[in-house]
C-alpha cells in the first residue's frame, strides 16, 4: 500500500478509549494511511483490541517502556512510513473525513509552505471539567470570579479563537468548542492541538523530532515540534474539517497530571524558547501567570488533598534555575 498518511498512537491502559478512536480510523473514507501504536507496557486488553482492528487496519504496534510521552511520541513518527505524520491521542474519535481533509490541505497546490494542520478537538460539555483550563469555566463565587479574570487578563477576551499562544503563556481554547466548526477555509495560528496534530514528515526530521527534556507527560512538547517546525519558515494552520471528539479519559496516563513539577519546568522551557520577549506587557502578564499558576497548585493540593500538586511550587523554581544555568 503507498502510505500517503502515518497517523501515531501513544497508549497506556486505556483499552475502551482506544477500541472507540480505532472504530473511527476504520470508518474514514480516505484509506492510504496507516496506524503506529506506541504502547507504554499495558496491562490491560490493548493488545487484544489491536489484533481485532488489524485485521481491517494497516497497523504498527510498538512496546516503548520509557517513562516519557515526548520519548513516545517521537519513536512514533520514527517507525512512520507516510509524507506526513499525525498524533493523535487514544481518547479521541476522529470525523469520518478527517485523513482525507489532512491529505487535501496538504497535497493541494500552493499549500507547499505549509507546515502542518490542526483542528477542532471538540471537548463534550461534561468532559470539559477533567481539564485543568476548564474547571473554572461557568463556576461560581470565587471560583466565577477567578473565571473571569482568567479570560479577560490572561486570555485577553480570546476564550473562542484557535490556535494563539498569548503574551501570559496562556493558550487559547477556542479549538474544543463547536465555534470552531464553524471557521471556513485556512486560518493561520500560532501552534497545533497536541491530540491533532499533523506535520510534513520531512520537516519533523529537520526539526530533529520531539525534544525529550519535556518530562512525564509530555507537555508542551508537541507544540514545542510544532512551533519549530514554523521557525523553519513553514505555515501552521486549522483546518475546521481535520476534526475530532476529545472524550478525556481518567486512565491511563491521566493521574500522572499531579506531577506539577514536571508540568511547570515543561511550560517554562517553552515559554521562554518560544514566547517570552524582554518588554514590560511580556514581563508583567507572564509573572502574574505564574503567581496565577502556583495560587492553583496550592488550592489544587488543598481541595483534592494530594500534596503532588504542590510540586507545581518546586518547579516554578527548579524550572528558573534550569533557564539560567542554560543560558550560562
Amino acid at each position: 500500500m503507498n502510505v500517503k498518511l502515518s497517523v501515531i498512537i501513544a497508549t497506556f491502559n486505556r483499552d475502551y478509549s482506544l477500541q472507540k478512536c480505532l472504530i473511527s480510523l476504520s470508518q474514514q473514507s480516505f484509506s492510504l494511511f496507516e496506524i503506529i501504536i506506541v504502547d507504554g507496557g499495558s496491562t490491560d486488553n490493548t493488545r487484544q483490541i489491536v489484533d481485532q482492528f488489524a485485521k481491517k487496519l494497516t497497523i504498527k504496534f510498538v512496546v516503548d517502556r520509557r517513562q516519557g510521552l515526548a520519548q513516545a511520541r517521537d519513536r512514533g513518527w520514527r517507525e512512520a512510513r507516510g509524507k506526513y505524520v499525525a498524533w493523535i491521542d487514544d481518547d479521541v474519535v476522529v470525523a469520518r473525513d478527517w485523513a482525507a481533509a489532512i491529505v487535501a490541505t496538504l497535497d493541494k497546490k500552493g499549500n507547499e509552505n505549509i507546515g502542518g494542520v490542526s483542528g477542532p478537538t471538540i471537548v463534550p460539555v461534561k468532559l470539559l471539567a477533567n481539564r485543568d483550563v476548564f474547571s473554572f469555566y461557568h463556576a461560581r463565587g470565587l471560583m466565577g470570579i477567578l473565571g473571569k479574570f482568567w479570560n479577560t487578563f490572561f486570555l485577553e477576551g480570546k476564550q473562542y479563537e484557535v490556535g494563539k499562544i498569548l503574551k501570559s503563556g496562556a493558550w487559547t481554547p477556542g479549538s474544543n468548542f463547536k465555534t470552531s466548526l464553524q471557521i471556513k477555509g485556512l486560518k493561520e495560528v500560532d501552534y497545533l492541538e497536541a491530540c491533532n496534530m499533523v506535520l510534513r514528515k520531512k520537516l519533523v526530521e529537520k526539526a530533529g523530532g520531539f525534544d525529550f527534556n519535556y518530562k512525564g507527560i509530555g507537555e508542551w512538547s508537541e507544540l514545542d515540534l510544532a512551533m519549530k517546525v514554523r521557525e523553519l519558515g513553514y505555515r501552521l494552520v486549522f483546518n475546521s474539517k481535520v476534526r475530532v471528539d476529545h472524550y478525556i479519559s481518567q486512565g491511563g496516563v491521566y493521574p500522572r497530571r499531579t506531577h506539577a513539577r514536571q508540568r511547570m519546568e515543561n511550560f517554562l522551557k517553552f515559554y521562554c524558547r518560544h514566547i517570552f520577549r524582554w518588554r514590560f506587557d511580556y514581563l508583567f502578564k507572564f509573572l502574574t501567570y505564574l503567581l496565577f499558576l502556583n495560587l492553583y497548585w496550592g488550592y489544587k493540593a488543598v481541595a483534592t488533598k494530594n500534596l503532588d500538586w504542590l510540586g507545581g511550587l518546586w518547579g516554578t523554581i527548579s524550572g528558573v534555575v534550569k533557564l539560567i544555568k542554560n543560558r550560562k
